[in-house]
């Protein structure tokens, strides 16, 4: 059987929806929107809270009614987006599909997610780096129930040929350092991409998983 997951690139579209239908205080809600947008586009720095409350068309205090610090914000804000990945990332695994087939179908819709959603992508990854975003914000991403590490140790034993002997995190570094080291390379340092490219990530990353 096939367990069917919206393609990734929808997730911050699903993500504005589902604020958008959230049982909360106008005002809070109308932070998040805010907030989504502004740091989606203008990265973190750039968005002050003076700038927030200034789009969203409510006091500065508001803000602070709902959320400790800016970095707070940005935490509520990531956690249920980091969720929506975690749950999405592996959804589409299909009984009779080939290990080669499920590779080629993750390359291609995480490369298509990263490209829609890079300016937050991006984000993510600075607070992250520096520190701003606590742990608590993303562990439970890796080790929570349910959590990537839970979802790679599902993938090995469903396919015998992976190396049974790999750990959660190792597994995990296969599938992401491919692909991330690709997008890095051209979004970043601009270094044009050629048409092979996908299918040498996809040879990559089952070369990492089934080595002996």
């Amino acid at each position: 059987g096939k367990k069917e997951a919206p393609p990734l690139s929808q997730v911050l579209n699903n993500y504005a929806a589902q604020l958008d239908q959230a049982k909360m205080p106008a005002g809070k809600k109308k932070v998040l929107q805010t907030a989504l947008n502004l740091f989606a586009n203008y990265g973190f720095h750039a968005t002050t809270t003076a700038k927030i409350a200034k789009q969203a068309g409510i006091s500065e205090g508001t803000i602070y009614k709902y959320f400790k610090s800016k970095d707070d914000l940005l935490g509520k804000l990531l956690e249920p987006i980091l969720f929506e990945i975690k749950d999405n990332f592996f959804a589409t695994i299909d009984d009779s599909q080939s290990l080669e087939e499920l590779v080629t179908f993750i390359v291609a819709d995480r490369l298509e997610f990263i490209e829609v959603n890079f300016a937050f992508i991006r984000l993510i990854i600075q607070e992250v780096l520096t520190n701003r975003l606590e742990p608590q914000y993303y562990g439970a991403f890796f080790n929570g129930d349910n959590g990537m590490f839970d979802r790679v140790r599902e993938l090995q034993s469903h396919y015998p040929e992976i190396n049974q002997q790999l750990t959660p995190s190792q597994l995990l570094r296969a599938f992401v350092g491919p692909i991330l080291t690709y997008v890095v390379q051209g979004k970043i340092f601009q270094i044009p991409g050629t048409p092979t490219d996908r299918q040498v990530i996809v040879k990559q990353i089952i070369a990492s998983l089934t080595f002996k």
